[in-house]
């Protein structure tokens, strides 16, 4: 048996978080940012198993016309007409993550939830007890089980309210970096296992939190000269920038806030130490 090949058509910058994982699991990846319509959709899907696509960049009927010409794609029509249904709502400036994989066999899972502000997220959600939480991520698996979610979504939800949802994000989610520091299975990963019916990984944090934070260039210096100070305060900071983010993980949680906010004063040059 020979390995699948997943047609993947989202932005520019998923390809290389994709590219990356399937390398480790032997899949092959054929990349698009390209807006399709349907019949350039059934003829780029020709040579792939699947097709994952990013719903911003197409629209519902063409992806029905793919799926009657065999082609299996998803998020399926079915799945986006559901969703489509749901009421959305206004973000009042912070709201909460929840990412949600599901795969053919009902095999679902979900990572410990996210608190989104302007410049900084922080997982798991602070201020809930363990029950809030659980509730939370259960109406969550529960939508994507309505919906026949295959694949992987973030809900984003009212921060004071997580029945009330904001948006859905597919391919590339709001609260990605931190899965890629701080999860035993990162989102990218688990996306792809879950879109080829392979068993899941664990969701589990490797720390008991981790927050990331937005990075604004100082515009009387680069991006690279604030690596020598920062990386010599605390070793355990992780950059990413291809999105212009810096996190850390670790057991205290204020302890973490203070350094990042650190990092972003030191980054854009409010601070010179």
């Amino acid at each position: 048996m020979s390995f699948p090949t997943v047609g993947l058509i989202a932005s520019g910058w998923a390809q290389s978080s994709y590219q990356a994982e399937a390398n480790k699991l032997g899949i092959g990846i054929k990349f698009s940012s390209d807006v399709r319509t349907s019949d350039e959709l059934i003829n780029f899907a020709k040579d792939c198993d699947i097709l994952c696509i990013d719903p911003e960049l197409h629209t519902v009927s063409a992806i029905k016309t793919a799926e009657r010409a065999g082609v299996r794609v998803y998020p399926s029509s079915k799945t986006l007409e559901q969703l489509e249904s749901i009421e959305k709502n206004i973000s009042s400036g912070e709201y909460i993550s929840i990412l949600i994989a599901r795969s053919a066999h009902n095999q679902a899972c979900s990572w410990p939830i996210t608190l989104i502000t302007d410049n900084l997220t922080i997982t798991p959600l602070p201020g809930v007890s363990d029950q809030q939480s659980k509730d939370i991520q259960a109406s969550a698996l529960n939508l994507a089980g309505e919906v026949g979610l295959i694949g992987g979504f973030e809900l984003l939800v009212d921060v004071n309210d997580y029945k009330k949802l904001i948006s859905v994000n597919w391919l590339v989610p709001k609260a990605k970096f931190w899965t890629q520091v701080n999860s035993t299975s990162n989102y990218f990963e688990q996306y792809l296992r879950a879109v080829l019916d392979l068993p899941l990984g664990s969701t589990e944090m490797t720390n008991q939190f981790i927050v990331a934070g937005s990075l604004v260039t100082d515009p009387k210096s680069d991006n690279y000269r604030p690596y020598l100070h920062l990386m010599a305060r605390n070793p355990n900071l992780k950059f990413d920038q291809s999105i212009n983010q810096v996190a850390v993980s670790g057991n205290n949680l204020e302890s973490l806030l203070t350094e990042i906010i650190h990092a972003q004063q030191y980054y854009s040059g409010e601070i010179e130490e």
